[in-house]
């Protein structure tokens, strides 16, 4: 199912609840983020234990996610474009939220505008300018480095994007 579509049908009241291939944002600490697509029985491990996938799916956005093997625990939230800015792969140096609401507000960007982008880079500011043109505006983005442009692609597919932009090399 779509992960962080802006332009889905939110009116059966289910796009709060975890399911399989959901994209979790992992909020470990303030400065601590990751994320995770989730999967029946798989298993998320880092500092603060072992978090079985099963354990959170069927629950809410924006619950706590307890470890089974250490009294750690963090918790999942839903994916949005500032959350995504902090936990993405960081391929290159990126836009932060701040300065990203910034550009989106001089530009004046709506839902159906076209946007025309240099330099993808990690795709931390084209998450947001998606955000600011659905669910019937278009992103076309450019960027010079091939690996890039794989690694943006499949992460805008993965994500449920796709159909917002095109990126091209």
């Amino acid at each position: 199912h779509p992960t962080m579509d802006f332009a889905r049908d939110r009116s059966d009241g289910d796009f709060r609840t975890i399911k399989p291939g959901s994209l979790v944002i992992v909020f470990i600490s303030h400065d601590d983020l990751d994320h995770v697509y989730m999967c029946p029985n798989q298993i998320l491990n880092n500092k603060w234990g072992a978090f079985h996938h099963n354990d959170l799916l069927g629950k809410e956005f924006g619950s706590t996610w307890h470890s089974r093997c250490s009294r750690g625990w963090v918790y999942a939230l839903a994916p949005t474009p500032e959350l995504w800015a902090r936990a993405l792969p960081h391929r290159t140096q990126i836009v932060h939220e701040l300065d990203a609401a910034m550009i989106v507000l001089k530009l004046g960007l709506r839902p159906g505008h076209v946007v025309l982008e240099s330099g993808t880079g990690s795709g931390a500011m084209s998450t947001t300018i998606m955000r600011s043109i659905a669910p019937t505006g278009h992103l076309h983005t450019f960027e010079f480095n091939g690996a890039r442009v794989k690694a943006a692609t499949d992460e805008f597919r993965i994500n449920g994007l796709a159909h917002l932009c095109t990126v091209r090399h």
